[in-house]
């Protein structure tokens, strides 16, 4: 019983080896790596299945007042509210402010910020709102003022609501940003200014709708995607990986642990204790005779030669051989 209990045990005694050490800590590896990869895809659905909902949510709800959503100009942005309509009565502050190098659907492209002089109810006050106004495909070489141009006079506005950006530390050329940060974009739009009135600063608008407008308004931005991509299939996929680095581990230990077994039946004694047949039987080899013992057995067969010899004839006699065929001739 112990026997055949400790078999299996003596069977995996190459697990122990330096080869399957490292080909567990590979197995292993692999297994941690395909299982993080799986995590990241997991995330990135997550964020996109956050993101859809509230374009679903918010995207077409029926624009409210922006202190409606606001209760300061200074109040922490609420990530529930992005996509929100609000409309706002104002007017837009001179010049706007050139957003490169953002792109849309892939395609290069230029966005024309403003900031919005909206009206907050007390005249001396108003709240300065960083607007996306859209955009128009990059071309050094073309003539893009029209869509730059900011309608004048009093405006009523229709804008969705996203959360500002952090502030860029890279430097634009005068007139241009690098992100839509209410802040640096009034620096840029009233340079060295003192304009009345309270910043947003946790939000910005992206442009619905304005009346009046320009004559060659940039184009509006695309509806946000609601599409999730494969990322969930992804995730799993990679977790499949990373069971099956290990299953491939184990695997291939019991097929290297059969193999053992069969070899030790094909090279060990049988039940009874005979050696095995067949061509995996150890051959002994003959040792080479040395000298001495070649000598001794030369002088041997000499010897025995002399015994089994007939016994000489008689002086006078004639040899055994003639006295045979003298006597058949008779």
């Amino acid at each position: 019983m112990s026997q055949a209990r400790s078999a299996p045990a003596s069977r995996y005694a190459f697990l122990r080896s330096h080869r399957w050490a490292g080909i567990g800590a590979v197995a292993l590896v692999v297994c941690l790596t395909c299982t993080l990869l799986g995590h990241w895809q997991l995330t990135r659905y997550q964020g996109k299945a956050e993101a859809a909902a509230l374009v679903t949510a918010n995207y077409d709800a029926d624009p409210v007042p922006l202190t409606e959503i606001l209760p300061t100009a200074d109040a922490t942005w609420d990530d529930d509210l992005t996509w929100r309509q609000v409309q706002v009565n104002g007017s837009y502050l001179h010049p706007s402010v050139l957003l490169p190098q953002r792109p849309i659907d892939g395609s290069p492209a230029d966005h024309v910020l403003a900031v919005f002089a909206a009206d907050s109810g007390d005249p001396d006050s108003p709240w300065l709102l960083a607007v996306d106004r859209g955009w128009y495909r990059t071309d050094a070489f073309g003539n893009h003022e029209a869509q730059r141009e900011l309608p004048e006079g009093e405006i009523i506005m229709t804008v969705r609501l996203r959360a500002a950006e952090p502030a860029s530390e890279r430097e634009l050329a005068d007139g241009s940003v690098h992100a839509i940060n209410p802040a640096q974009v009034l620096d840029e739009a009233a340079p060295g200014a003192d304009v009345a009135g309270l910043v947003v600063s946790g939000a910005y608008g992206v442009l619905a709708e304005e009346s009046p407008t320009t004559a060659a308004p940039p184009a509006p931005l695309p509806r946000p995607s609601v599409e999730l991509g494969n990322h969930l299939s992804y995730a799993f996929q990679w977790w499949v990986f990373a069971i099956g680095s290990l299953v491939g581990a184990v695997v291939l230990a019991r097929r290297e642990a059969l193999a053992i077994a069969e070899h030790d039946r094909a090279t060990g004694p049988d039940a009874v204790g005979n050696p095995p047949d067949g061509k995996d039987r150890p051959v002994s080899r003959r040792r080479r005779p040395s000298a001495e013992e070649e000598e001794d057995a030369l002088i041997d067969a000499q010897l025995a030669a002399r015994r089994t010899a007939p016994p000489d004839p008689p002086d006078g006699a004639p040899p055994h051989g003639a006295q045979a065929s003298e006597t058949s001739s008779r």
